[in-house]
Order: structure tokens, then C-alpha cells, then sequence
């Protein structure tokens, strides 16, 4: 027993180590690749006007907070499409409210103070299990159909654009994978893909009850997400580097949404921590070469203060707004056993009311 016991202890010891020191080598990495030629970068800074646009920064800053109401307003959407009609304010309420506790240990209780929420308003558990998925899936894929959309305006600037010798390369490539994508979102395709990839990670089948074009309504509201968001990082560059071109806007609002996409599916760090930054760094490299690479560091490193500061603004006010509810809430939680969310989520993928 105290074997076992010895040895639970270690897993979690090893992965809670393992998250906190992979994100740490990542920052160093970066560190390491920008002062490895520190002088010449700074060089490059200065030459460009390196300054910090308090009017922009505050700008970006309300274009990362307009992001967050933009998740409620899509996740209203969807529960309207699965036959569920929330008032405005108390949907915006319990999604930012219940992303409060996404701050504590555990990757399920945001996701479960959500459900138990939404359940006072009506929504059955499958339902708001079911929404919470279609949510996730149609976000992760507008922002790979952003990226894919943004790759079609590298081609007069892309670092290895030579690679491509006069052909259309870039052009198929993004047109291609925009045509996959749209595919992957019917019904049909992406129930399918999503059972594969539950058998693999060893849960229970999902269906998607919705058609194909509520999905596709659904994504196109996490495409203008996205845009939002981007628009916000493009801004932020302006701030801190006033030479910045106007052709990198697209190119800015698809590097935003792909580095979320690959820092969730890292599934290794909370919000991705490190692999956004490595990603934003390692893409602003590829697409725009003439960007100091010292820059395109800081620049991963400070959208990410600034949009988790946008965040924490939202779900303050949510959180504090809610009140009782909350509170509630929170003694409906505790009343959960320790395999509360595996157990929510098993009652939901197998009632076949879904």
C-alpha cells in the first residue's frame, strides 16, 4: 500500500515539476536566442524607433478585453443552436465568472462550475457538456482557418518565399488548407475525427448534435474573434515599434490565433505557457525577418501580460457580480467527489438525450 502510495506521489510530483520547468527552459531558450546576438538586436531596436505607445497599448488592451466578451456571446450562440436561449447577462456572467476558476489546480472545475451554473437556467448537463466541447473544437479550428487564410499574404514577404521560385506554393498551400478545414467541420467528418481521437486519450465518443451550418456560424464567430484579438496584436506592435508595416496585419492576426491553437494542444502547461511565446517568436521569425528578433520575443512575452490582464479584468467583474450564485456554486463543487469531473463527464457523453 505504501508502495503504491509512494508512487502516486511521485507521478504527480514528476508532472507538477515537468510543468513548471518546461515553460522555464522555453523562456531561457528565447532569452538565450535573443542575447546571443544582444548587441546587433539592440542595434536593430534602435534603428527602428523602438518606443512605447501608451495610446496604443491602451488600445490593444481593449481589443484583448472585447476577445473576452466575444467567448460568452459565441458560447450563448451555441446553446442557442442546441435549443437553449440564455439572457444576455447571466451567459456573459457564468463564462467569464466560472473562467475564475481555471486560476486553481485542476483542468475540469472551470469546466464544471460552468455546467452546474448553467444548469440553474435550465440546461441540462449534456447539453452544457456538448456546448463546452463544440465551443472548444470550433475555436481551435477557426484559428487554424485564420492561420491558413493568413498564409496567403506571405508570399511578398515570407523569409523562404523563395523556396518557392515564382509558383503559386503559398497560394495552394493556404487554399488547401482552408478547403481541409471546412471539410473537417462537417458533421459527418469531424464526429468521426473526434471519435478517433477520444479512443486514443482513452474517453468516451462525443457526437456533436448540430448541423453544418450552425457549425460553420459558430466558427465564423471565432474567426471575427480572432481577428479581434489579432487586431489587438497588431497594435500592440505598433506601439512598441512605430516602423511597423501595414501588410503585417493579417499576418499578425493569423501568427495570434495559431500560437493559441499550439499552446492548448501542448496540454502540458497551463494556457499554454511557453509553447504561445515560442510560437509567436519562432512564426514572427519565418514570416518577417525584418523584424528584430529581440522584438518579436518581447512581443510574445508582453501580449501575454497585457491579454491575461484582460482576462483577469473580465472574470474579476464576473466573478464579484455574481455573488451568491457563485457561491453557491462553489458548495455544489465541494459536495463533488475527488472524480467529480470524470463522473459529469461520463453522465453526459453517455445520455443519448444529446
Amino acid at each position: 500500500m505504501r508502495k503504491k502510495q509512494w508512487k502516486g506521489f511521485g507521478k504527480r510530483a514528476g508532472k507538477r515539476i515537468w510543468r513548471i520547468a518546461l515553460p522555464l527552459v522555453i523562456f531561457l531558450a528565447i532569452v538565450f536566442f535573443v542575447s546571443k546576438n544582444w548587441n546587433q538586436e539592440w542595434h536593430d531596436l534602435m534603428t527602428h524607433r523602438f518606443q512605447l505607445n501608451p495610446w496604443l497599448l491602451a488600445l490593444a488592451f481593449l481589443g484583448f478585453l472585447l476577445q473576452e466578451v466575444s467567448y460568452g456571446l459565441i458560447w450563448r450562440g451555441v446553446l442557442a443552436r442546441l435549443g437553449f436561449i440564455l439572457d444576455l447577462r447571466p451567459c456573459l456572467r457564468i463564462y467569464l465568472a466560472s473562467e475564475f476558476v481555471r486560476y486553481i489546480p485542476g483542468n475540469v472545475w472551470h469546466v464544471l462550475t460552468r455546467i452546474l451554473w448553467v444548469g440553474k437556467y435550465g440546461v441540462p448537463r449534456p447539453v452544457a457538456f456538448a456546448s463546452i466541447t463544440i465551443e472548444l473544437v470550433t475555436k481551435l479550428v477557426a484559428g487554424a482557418l485564420i492561420f491558413a487564410m493568413s498564409v496567403l499574404f506571405w508570399s511578398n514577404i515570407w523569409a523562404v518565399s523563395t523556396l518557392a521560385q515564382g509558383t503559386p506554393l503559398l497560394v495552394v498551400l493556404g487554399l488547401v488548407s482552408i478547403l481541409a478545414l471546412l471539410i473537417g467541420l462537417h458533421p459527418r467528418v469531424l464526429n468521426a475525427l473526434l471519435t478517433v481521437v477520444l479512443r486514443l486519450l482513452k474517453r468516451n465518443p462525443v457526437e456533436l448534435p448540430l448541423r453544418y451550418r450552425d457549425i460553420l456560424f459558430i466558427t465564423l464567430g471565432w474567426c471575427g474573434s480572432w481577428i479581434i484579438a489579432g487586431c489587438a496584436f497588431f497594435i500592440l506592435l505598433r506601439a512598441l515599434w512605430i516602423d511597423t508595416p501595414f501588410a503585417l496585419l493579417p499576418i499578425c492576426i493569423g501568427i495570434y490565433a495559431v500560437a493559441w491553437d499550439v499552446g492548448f494542444v501542448s496540454f502540458i502547461t497551463p494556457s499554454g505557457l511557453g509553447f504561445r511565446e515560442a510560437a509567436v517568436t519562432t512564426i514572427f521569425i519565418l514570416a518577417f525577418p525584418l523584424l528584430p528578433a529581440g522584438l518579436s520575443a518581447i512581443m510574445a512575452i508582453l501580449s501575454r501580460l497585457i491579454s491575461t490582464a484582460a482576462e483577469l479584468l473580465c472574470v474579476s467583474v464576473a466573478y464579484v457580480s455574481g455573488g451568491q450564485q457563485v457561491r453557491v456554486i462553489q458548495q455544489e463543487e465541494l459536495a463533488f467527489p475527488s472524480e467529480a469531473g470524470h463522473q459529469v463527464s461520463v453522465e453526459c457523453v453517455s445520455d443519448p438525450s444529446v
